[in-house]
């Protein structure tokens, strides 16, 4: 167990490690009215028992459990030993990280063992020992890698995590990096690469980038307009809108505003 230095500055940061710990034999905790900050714990090997929000979960290895701040929680072990990681944080925007990052709270989360989150504890523990400056900003940056981690393996409710979201459209995406410039890409020619209906590719693309394919396609042939206009300032506007996948230069300019607030010349100024 590593109880941090937190200093006054520690306390300026978004978001701060107070507790963390790598138990090899778990014992029982009953806090009735909770933990007074973000308590993260998770299995290494073993089993235990977890109580909390009125349900009783059995906490295997590769599987944690998220507690909001004051959520009162009990924990027994149920194989002997039972180890586990944890780590107890807290920070000004530590609740707005959590909820941006869409993390499960008081629920199992799961993931599987050849995911960075199976190493966790022992990655931690070195870290722990050999940097110095562990606490404070070291800390923190390892904090919010693992709050990533987690949402980016996590699964809960037998979901499959973003991580394998993103791997299952990754032939997609490359396809698109290839093919932006084409101006006949639809849907129908997106769902038929992918081998799925267009509204399970509208799905998958939602929980994994936030946008419809065809957001993505035209927030893509954005992005290759910008590079364009910073790279190659001989190239006319009309002839990027047409590499880019854009059969009106009009058209082109106005997507471009709606995306940067400019049209393209002022962009190509501003750059």
């Amino acid at each position: 167990m590593k109880q941090m230095m937190v200093t006054a500055l520690d306390r300026t940061l978004p978001i701060y490690i107070e507790l963390m710990g790598w138990n090899e034999w778990q014992e029982e905790f009953d806090r009735p009215e909770g933990y007074h900050c973000y308590h993260w714990l998770h299995t290494t090997s073993g089993e235990g028992q977890f109580e909390c929000a009125g349900s009783t979960v059995t906490l295997a290895p590769n599987q944690g459990i998220l507690l909001p701040p004051h959520v009162p929680h009990r924990y027994v072990t149920l194989s002997h030993p039972w180890s586990t990681w944890y780590v107890t944080f807290n920070g000004n925007l530590a609740p707005t990280i959590v909820s941006s990052l869409g993390l499960a709270t008081s629920t199992v989360i799961t993931w599987e063992p050849e995911s960075r989150m199976a190493k966790l504890h022992r990655r931690s523990h070195k870290l722990a020992l050999s940097h110095l400056d562990f606490n404070g900003m070291e800390g923190s940056s390892f904090l919010y890698r693992f709050l990533m981690d987690l949402k980016r393996y996590g699964q809960v409710d037998k979901q499959r995590s973003h991580s394998q979201h993103s791997l299952r459209l990754m032939p997609l995406f490359q396809y698109m990096e290839k093919n932006f410039h084409n101006p006949s890409i639809g849907l129908g020619d997106l769902s038929s690469y992918a081998d799925l209906s267009s509204q399970r590719l509208n799905y998958l693309f939602k929980i994994t980038t936030g946008m419809s394919p065809y957001q993505y396609l035209i927030n893509l042939r954005i992005q290759k307009a910008k590079e364009y206009l910073i790279n190659d300032r001989t190239l006319t506007i009309k002839s990027i809108s047409s590499l880019v996948g854009f059969l009106d230069d009009s058209h082109f300019v106005s997507t471009f505003r709606n995306f940067e607030n400019m049209t393209p010349l002022r962009f190509r100024e501003l750059s």
